[in-house]
């Protein structure tokens, strides 16, 4: 059996787990003091790394010396394909240099492979948000020096797409299946048999709105409102990834505070509608890839505990294949998972260079 201690990062946040093998013993939300979140990134490593510390040896009576290995959710990287990755000095510097992006996720590869290197521990990672396996044709745009990016909820697509298999007695590699995350971001991705080569950029908010994101708008119309109101391109990232959404609308993300409202007040209920319609839509277009060959439907993430959300979009796309949902996210679950394979020799790490 081994023990895995798993972090998970966010910006406000850190989720601290200890495992052994697929069962959780322990685990913490971790909500750090606006003192810490507001400082960069770099200087919150040391707070962080602090009161993970804390948790393991005061609060589960861990020693770090105890553990097999330790799994970290993935931050921003260059583009990689799916799987589990040993974090090495090379994918530690382009984490802790922010190389590729600005997010709180790399801080759990970077505390990770800190503390691996004191305790001698073995570090991975687990399917990072950049695993890229698009096809071709899913990157044109109309412009030659645009290509898509490939930035969505990789972890926990690919962790319900395999438990779905596991349950219809298949592989991942044999099933085809849409995968719809919804959480503070929504991405909608196309599973062919192991690979999910189409799906909605998730960072900046591409496809649906979200709670807090934009979602796909004319490009007119949003060219002419940021040039309005002078933003900056960094600025308009901001604006489009944190202040869209149900937080433009209602100055709110709370879905269960808007639900309550949801017969009583037209403009939620009109909200709530067109977001179901939305995520329906970008379900429709992943079918497309399959020539309509879908084993199933999945809805997960946070989102997914909604009721009124969930039975307005399998309204919509019942008649695609099946729907199943997962409500919440199997992150945690996943990364541990996957490490004891690793740890176990049933499954091989890559090497990010």
């Amino acid at each position: 059996m081994s023990q895995i201690l798993v972090l998970n990062l966010g910006s406000t946040s850190s989720k601290v787990a200890i495992y052994t093998d697929a069962y959780c013993n322990y685990n913490e939300t971790i909500r750090h003091d606006f003192e810490i979140t507001s400082l960069n990134l770099i200087e919150q490593i040391k707070h962080r790394r602090f009161e993970i510390e804390h948790f393991v040896k005061k609060v589960a009576d861990v020693n770090f010396s105890d553990f097999d290995g330790i799994a970290c959710r993935g931050g921003l990287l260059k583009p990689i394909r799916g799987g589990v990755y040993t974090i090495n000095e090379t994918m530690y510097n382009d984490l802790r240099t922010f190389k590729y992006g600005n997010h709180a996720s790399n801080l759990s590869g970077v505390i990770g492979y800190e503390l691996s290197q004191d305790f001698q521990i073995p570090v991975f990672t687990i399917d990072p948000v950049v695993v890229d396996e698009l096809m071709d044709i899913a990157r044109v745009t109309g412009i030659k020096d645009i290509k898509r990016r490939c930035i969505f909820h990789a972890l926990n697509q690919k962790a319900v797409a395999s438990l779905y298999a596991n349950t219809s007695n298949r592989t991942y590699k044999h099933v085809n299946v849409i995968v719809a995350h919804m959480g503070g971001g929504i991405t909608v991705g196309a599973h062919k048999q192991g690979l999910v080569v189409d799906v909605n950029e998730g960072l900046l908010g591409e496809g649906p709105f979200s709670p807090e994101r934009a979602g796909s708008i004319p490009n007119d119309l949003l060219y002419e409102y940021g040039y309005k109101r002078n933003f900056t391109p960094q600025e308009m990232n901001h604006f489009l990834s944190k202040k869209g959404g149900f937080i433009n609308m209602f100055n709110t993300n709370d879905l269960k505070v808007l639900s309550l409202k949801y017969e009583s007040d037209n403009d939620v209920k009109l909200a709530f509608d067109a977001l179901a319609y939305q995520v329906a839509k970008a379900i429709g277009e992943r079918a497309i890839v399959f020539k309509g060959n879908v084993d199933q439907v999945i809805l997960t993430g946070g989102l997914s505990y909604n009721k009124t959300l969930t039975s307005l979009i399998q309204s919509y796309v019942d008649w695609i294949a099946p729907v199943t949902i997962y409500p919440g996210e199997k992150e945690m679950d996943a990364l541990a998972t996957r490490t004891s394979l690793v740890l176990e020799g049933i499954e091989s790490a890559k090497v990010y260079s």
